[in-house]
């Protein structure tokens, strides 16, 4: 028996469809990079006719010679950052509150300082740049979107878009853990009469001082509390506070409630009374871990890996209604 192949002209003319359509495409993706390569070529023969490029294509021009440790391209930095798109000078990125504010973008809920990250996580062009410096350094990295984000729309940056970055090396951190420990240690060294909480479920140590006591009820599990407080970062930057009468409200022990606080907030309020004021020295592993605190916008309120400092004010303590628990003898 002789068997016939027939071929579907319907299919035929899907797949030439698809040929035709991943042809324009790969002819469009072309266009649209040597549009780029164009511009960005224009505008570092204006202002960087001298800059030679990396093998990779990135330009790194160094603005101050560091003197310090050198980062790899995973290792945890503190840096002062500015970010632009070329060949237009926008900036779309910055922990300067200032450069923010100048450029209309800023965050009232984020934390602008220095900037705690982790290399290597943002883009090829500034993870190569970064390993380039030396801590205390000072540079520009400059590349097209082969090493930023290619033909995708990242954020404020959009397709086939050229980028900038002005980078302040701060600190090499080394280990993040380590460097946190050392941190909160150093730091908990300077005030008298500070205690201690060992948190047995994270093998975590918290730190805590009474500045004010007094004889006003103690707050317990399952007690209900007011709390005035501010919180901030060991070196001074505050991210939030309580205004004016609006005390925070919260269930202590009860940590899966709507709105309920960081562990630490728990953990070592249990040790203050009722009109007492003092500190929370909490280590992230209590407070938001290993990836922070992020605004609506997607800036970060809170950095990873960061130790919080709480002062507290007990306003008021209500203990545990138990009227109407069946155990309770009349």
């Amino acid at each position: 028996m002789k068997i016939v192949n027939r071929i579907n002209p319907f299919l035929v003319l899907i797949a030439g469809l698809v040929i035709m359509t991943s042809c324009k495409e790969d002819t469009e993706d072309q266009d649209r990079k040597e549009q780029e390569q164009r511009f960005f070529d224009i505008y570092m023969g204006a202002n960087y006719p001298d800059a030679v490029p990396q093998a990779s294509g990135l330009y790194y021009v160094e603005n101050k010679e560091g003197a310090g440790v050198m980062p790899d391209d995973s290792a945890w930095v503190l840096v002062n950052h500015v970010a632009y798109t070329l060949p237009d000078d926008a900036v779309y990125d910055t922990y300067i509150e200032r450069v923010a504010i100048d450029n209309r973008m800023e965050d009232t809920s984020a934390m602008y300082g220095p900037y705690k990250m982790k290399n290597g996580l943002l883009n090829e062009g500034f993870t190569e740049g970064l390993t380039m410096m030396r801590e205390g350094g000072e540079a520009t990295f400059l590349f097209t979107s082969e090493l930023g984000y290619g033909s995708k729309n990242a954020g404020n940056v959009g397709a086939y878009m050229s980028l900038k970055y002005e980078v302040v090396l701060l600190e090499v951190l080394g280990d993040i853990g380590e460097y946190e420990a050392a941190k909160i240690v150093a730091y908990t060294d300077t005030i008298v009469g500070v205690e201690t909480i060992y948190d047995t479920i994270n093998e975590v140590t918290m730190y805590y001082v009474v500045d004010e006591p007094t004889d006003g009820p103690p707050v317990g599990i399952d007690s209900t509390i007011q709390v005035a407080y501010k919180g901030y970062l060991t070196d001074g930057r505050v991210f939030d506070h309580s205004w004016g009468d609006n005390y925070y409200k919260f269930v202590v022990g009860d940590y899966d409630a709507e709105g309920a606080p960081i562990e630490g907030w728990h953990l070592g309020l249990e040790r203050f009374k009722e009109g007492e004021k003092g500190r929370l020295i909490i280590p992230y592993p209590l407070a938001y871990g290993e990836y922070g605190k992020y605004t609506s916008s997607g800036n970060v309120s809170i950095p990873a890996y960061e130790t919080l400092v709480f002062d507290v004010d007990v306003i008021s303590v209500d203990p545990e209604d138990d009227e109407d628990d069946p155990g309770q003898e009349e």
